[in-house]
């Protein structure tokens, strides 16, 4: 099973353009972009050790999350999606970059989203104008490098 992981956001507010501004505001380059039926692919594999997926998430029921932090289900619009390059060996720079672009994404756009991991774990809950919700029922923000960010 490959390592992925998914923010669902609630609207179209990140374009491609956004994400691209993004990314090469952290240093890295968008050299390969791969046109997809419903989004891109940008290659970071060799720089980073992942590759980002902004898609379109298509229509209901597909894009509907039934999530932890809400009675209601969530919709969303947008898919941002990393998958991890296994035998990259920089874990932790990695998983910085990742959520850094996550964190401050959400915050510039104020975009409502959930983050979740390749098990189906909700990670987080960014809601407009409101404190991000953190899910620590398994642990996983206890690790000290995912903290710093």
């Amino acid at each position: 099973m490959a390592i992925e992981y998914t923010l669902l956001c609630k609207d179209k507010r990140l374009s491609k353009e956004v994400l691209v501004s993004k990314i090469e505001s952290l240093g890295f380059q968008c050299s390969k972009i791969e046109l997809l039926d419903k989004g891109i692919c940008i290659h970071l594999n060799e720089q980073i050790g992942f590759w980002v997926f902004l898609l379109d998430a298509g229509n209901y029921p597909y894009n509907s999350w039934e999530t932890i932090f809400s009675s209601e289900d969530f919709t969303f619009e947008r898919i941002l999606k990393f998958r991890m390059v296994k035998d990259y060996s920089y874990f932790e720079e990695r998983y910085n970059v990742l959520l850094r672009m996550v964190f401050d994404l959400t915050a510039e756009l104020n975009e409502e989203a959930i983050l979740v991991n390749s098990s189906g774990t909700e990670m987080c809950f960014f809601r407009e104008n409101e404190p991000i919700l953190f899910n620590n029922e398994a642990g996983i923000w206890n690790n000290d490098s995912l903290r710093k960010v």
